[in-house]
């Protein structure tokens, strides 16, 4: 006799029943997190003229350099004042002056510093050959007076 199996039981939540009342497939409640809602308020904002989409519009300007013509009914701009402008300038380039300044006695502080640092590693390095080359001197006079002794005996 064949029996047929049952289907193996799944790890997990069981599995609803499909009834005939139960509601279509398109509008089944999906697992996990519910969608947030989007508020009726918070429209687009008002569609802004740009080249390309997602990119933002250029500003409207005139030719560089030439001073913008005042249009039918209205008055033309007065300029920016020359006072704050020549102040801002003048306070510029103190701040400029002083960071020079500040920035060269720095300089000559960190080549003072390495200097010292690597006077004191060149004497050390210095140091080390004379001792190795006095040693190699002293190895060379001990053997040749070896030599000597060894022929004096002949």
């Amino acid at each position: 006799m064949a029996t047929a199996k049952a289907p193996a039981k799944k790890r997990g939540r069981p599995a609803k029943a499909s009834t005939a009342a139960a509601a279509p497939a398109t509008t089944a409640k999906k697992r996990g997190r519910p969608a947030k809602a989007k508020p009726a308020a918070a429209a687009k904002p008002a569609a802004v003229k740009s080249g390309k989409p997602g990119r933002p519009a250029k500003a409207k300007a005139g030719k560089p350099g030439r001073p913008a013509k005042a249009k039918a009914g209205r008055p033309a701009k007065a300029p920016a004042k020359v006072e704050k402008s020549v102040v801002a300038v003048d306070v510029v380039a103190k701040l400029k002056e002083s960071l020079a300044a500040k920035s060269e006695k720095d300089l000559a502080k960190a080549v003072e510093k390495f200097t010292a640092a690597w006077q004191k590693k060149r004497s050390a390095a210095d140091a080390k050959k004379i001792k190795a080359a006095e040693k190699k001197a002293a190895a060379k006079a001990k053997a040749a007076a070896k030599k000597a002794k060894a022929k004096k005996k002949k």
